[in-house]
């Protein structure tokens, strides 16, 4: 038997195994924490914690460092043992636990996953004996989302929610993607639109009929140029711009950012200290090659067996002096730039009831629920840029634009040329540069929009037109499609 157990955050209780009747139910307490598994990765073994918290917190509260093994079988189990943390409360505890993982009922609703198990004392502390044993429950917490970690300003989070700015990532990574997979109609009712990737220049779709990465048409610029362009938007409407990580982060290191933790004195929280933990894998019931993908995405041998090596190969000198710009945005947005996405997505939940979809959002749904401020979906172009995590992931991919120049200006002095184009600081169309004029889309309105109703029609033509309007008892309007 499988067990879906993973990294996070459980609500741990323990009980004293008495037999008569109690008034009190702290009568059965026997303690009361949160149990965090920080490593359930490698095959056999468990690293975590577990912290008795008072409220306020204080710093010498008990702590136990958790070491052990878990074993497949039927039911799947673990055995563990916590040591308590010098300078603290817990110093010289030592606890013996076994727990058994909970299968869930086929028909069940809103389960969680559950742990039962027995625990015992293996040294006297504090005045109480060697020996007891008690029972306990650990039931695993819903996975803390970075918006309640590392928040976006309010004002930069509904901008980025909105229906233009939605619409507007969506269609632009759409149409670039699905271009050459289109009818020659469907291809000419966009171009009316004004929406063809590329512009009006050259058409440059990202992708071959095929599914193949295009490096050699400049959609690579296009995809970093774009990018930029959000980037220098959201700064600009900040005190603090964020900054990218520098290195995309290791499994278990937690990456502290000081200037928003100076203003925000209780933004930590226990199981996803700095808004980059990774979230569980969860299961679909359209696509076994998806499920099995972004499972292997979220392990720690994919980052240490892939991540890391795209983190040092896209920093390398000698490797970047090889590559036109465009090759550089195309080898990144279909290689390590769509794996960080996946790697750090949740699982998507209807905007509202807030239950999960593995399915997630019909691509030509494009009804206003879904734009809520909440929907921040990493996998879906209709909401990944709401995330707080895009703007890490994309700070990273940014810089490799300047890692890119510096290389060439060591290997080839002066054959790359710095520019500005609509105020983004860019480079001339040139040997290494494909194109003279990147695209972000069509031109905007006077009032800096794109145009809303074009946007919706070019999503129809991508992926279907609905076919009739429902009027729901809460008065929202949802669509019905074939």
């Amino acid at each position: 038997m499988s067990s879906d157990l993973t990294a996070g955050v459980w609500i741990y209780r323990s009980f004293l195994n008495l037999t008569q009747e109690v008034d009190d139910f702290n009568e059965l307490k026997f303690g009361q924490g949160e149990l965090i598994f920080e490593d359930v990765s490698e095959p056999g073994t468990l690293r975590g914690q577990l912290a008795f918290r008072s409220f306020p917190p204080k710093a010498d509260d008990p702590r136990l460092v958790l070491s052990g093994f878990k074993y497949d079988g039927n039911p799947y189990s673990l055995r563990f043992q916590g040591t308590g943390v010098k300078e603290t409360s817990a110093e010289g505890w030592v606890y013996q636990y076994v727990g058994y993982f909970i299968p869930k009922w086929p028909d069940g609703k809103r389960q969680r996953s559950v742990i039962v198990g027995s625990v015992i004392r293996s040294v006297p502390h504090d005045g109480c004996s060697d020996g007891i044993v008690g029972s306990f429950i650990a039931v695993q917490k819903d996975f803390i989302e970075p918006r309640n970690v590392i928040p976006l300003p309010n004002n930069v989070r509904d901008l980025l929610a909105s229906r233009h700015h939605r619409l507007h990532h969506a269609v632009w990574h759409s149409v670039r993607n699905r271009w050459l997979s289109l009818t020659e109609s469907q291809r000419q009712q966009i171009r009316a639109l004004e929406w063809q990737p590329g512009g009006m220049e050259f058409e440059r779709p990202s992708l071959s009929k095929k599914g193949d990465p295009i490096l050699n048409n400049g959609s690579g610029e296009d995809f970093l140029f774009m990018h930029r362009e959000m980037i220098r938007e959201v700064h600009s409407m900040m005190t603090h711009p964020i900054k990218g990580w520098t290195a995309i982060p290791a499994p278990g290191s937690f990456i502290i950012e000081q200037e928003f933790a100076s203003s925000h004195p209780t933004f930590h929280h226990s199981g996803n200290p700095d808004g980059f933990a990774v979230p569980k894998a969860w299961i679909n019931n359209l696509d076994e090659e998806t499920n099995r993908r972004i499972k292997y995405i979220k392990t720690d041998g994919f980052y240490w067996s892939r991540m890391r090596w795209w983190d040092r190969e896209f920093k390398n000198s000698q490797y970047l002096s090889t590559l036109t710009l465009g090759e550089l945005g195309a080898l990144i947005e279909w290689s390590v730039h769509n794996d960080m996405h996946m790697r750090w997505a949740s699982v998507p939940r209807d905007p509202s009831t807030g239950e999960t979809l593995p399915e997630g959002r019909k691509d030509n749904d494009i009804d206003k629920v879904w734009d809520t401020p909440d929907y921040d979906f990493l996998g879906d172009f209709y909401s990944s840029h709401v995330n707080p995590i895009f703007w890490r992931l994309h700070g990273w991919i940014d810089d490799r634009i300047g890692d890119w120049f510096q290389a060439h200006e060591k290997a080839h002095p002066g054959e790359v040329k710095q520019s500005r184009i609509k105020g983004v600081p860019w480079f001339k169309k040139g040997k290494w540069v494909h194109s003279e004029h990147p695209w972000s889309g069509p031109a905007m309105s006077k009032r800096g929009h794109h145009d809303i109703e074009k946007m919706e029609k070019v999503i129809y033509i991508l992926f279907g037109e609905p076919t009739y309007m429902q009027e729901v008892p809460n008065g929202k309007v949802r669509f019905t499609w074939f």
